[in-house]
């Protein structure tokens, strides 16, 4: 019998009951960890879906882009500079599964077409039972917060505003996904409770040359919400540019530059792999960076010569900027290439700044000299 919204039962119900298998995520955000209870039996498509974007590092560095308290706090869709990621097919509506939009439950965002769901999810913070499926269909519920649902309370009662294309509802400061995996209590508990965190980043280094073996680690690692190891990322990345993972590498690489040390020594080398990752762009080719000169050591030579290949440099950039363009621009391209042309497009304009800002700190020290 298809139930109608008022007949609808809770996820919380059916899981108490027994009648679904869950697979458990842990959500690491700005805010603190969550954990989300899947409705695998009751919807399936929307669980595969949402895992198809799990597994393949997608979340990273999205989100919540709308929060409105005693409502719904919404994201997944949208980065750090509230643009959009590419997303997958869309998903059969699944909103006559029987779960109500409930407190605590999980659905699918979409427009107006039901069967539009990709990747964005709303956490209900009210029964807003107004969202099932009555004579239309309605968003599909298809997990519950199990753990954590204070965090999005909170998110909820941030100030919001408009902001990039949203025009309202966007929290200030931003909320951000900083990963989303798979959760197997089970085989973390093989690790130790005390110095699990290190234990882990030491397993993830030793495993680094077993994609598989190493996969399953980081998951781990995301899993508990281990904090930003430059390391731990800069194997995930390699490994996924292994196994033509692109995408996972890009998502984990930009996470890192946007909250790690850029001095730490390993940044080159996560610099490199995403250079490797950008490739795709072809025919742009993205310039050698400008050495600078310490500029409390610094002969007038040396900064002249400083000063000369910055320049270099950034008339090199803007050609490359060019490139980008006429890459983002173009119809013929696929979507991934064109939407990867922006992002470094993006990237590319912020290393210009960085770069000057840089030289001119050098040179303010070198002047001070007298």
């Amino acid at each position: 019998m298809i139930l109608g919204w008022r007949s609808c039962i809770t996820i919380g119900g059916l899981l108490a009951a027994g009648a679904l298998h869950a697979t458990e995520v842990a959500v690491c955000t700005d805010r603190g960890r969550a954990v989300i209870e899947l409705a695998d039996d009751a919807a399936p498509l929307h669980v595969a879906n949402f895992l198809s974007y799990v597994d393949s590092g997608f979340y990273t560095g999205t989100v919540f882009h709308r929060a409105i308290s005693g409502f719904v706090v919404q994201g997944g869709g949208v980065d750090r500079q509230l643009r959009p990621r590419a997303t997958r097919e869309p998903v059969k509506n699944e909103s006559r599964d029987g779960i109500s939009n409930t407190r605590g439950t999980v659905a699918a965002a979409r427009v107006d077409d039901p069967d539009a769901a990709t990747a964005q999810f709303f956490v209900n913070l009210s029964d807003n039972s107004q969202l099932d499926a009555g004579r239309n269909l309605g968003f599909t519920v298809f997990g519950r917060v199990k753990e954590g649902i204070e965090i999005f309370d909170e998110i909820s009662r941030l100030p919001t505003d408009g902001a990039g294309p949203f025009r309202a509802d966007v929290p200030m400061p931003l909320v951000v996904i900083k990963s989303i995996a798979r959760l197997d209590e089970a085989a973390l508990a093989t690790f130790p409770v005390e110095g699990r965190e290190a234990a882990l980043r030491t397993a993830i280094a030793a495993a680094a040359d077993d994609p598989e073996e190493g996969l399953r680690l980081i998951g781990h690692y995301r899993a508990i919400c281990g904090a930003t190891d430059v390391d731990v990322t800069v194997v995930e990345a390699r490994i996924a540019l292994a196994t033509g993972e692109r995408r996972r590498a890009l998502y984990a690489l930009e996470e890192l530059f946007a909250t790690a040390d850029p001095q730490h020594p390993s940044a080159a080398a996560a610099t490199a792999l995403y250079r490797e990752a950008m490739q795709v762009v072809s025919g742009c080719t993205f310039p050698t960076l400008p050495k600078l000169a310490n500029g409390a050591t610094a002969t007038m030579d040396e900064m002249v010569a400083a000063q000369s290949s910055v320049r270099e440099f950034v008339s090199a950039a803007e050609a490359y900027l060019t490139c980008l363009t006429s890459v983002s621009d173009d119809d013929a391209r696929s979507t991934e290439e064109r939407n990867v042309a922006v992002t470094e497009h993006n990237r590319t304009v912020s290393a210009m700044e960085e770069v000057a800002a840089a030289f001119n700190e050098q040179l303010r020290i070198f002047k001070a000299r007298g």
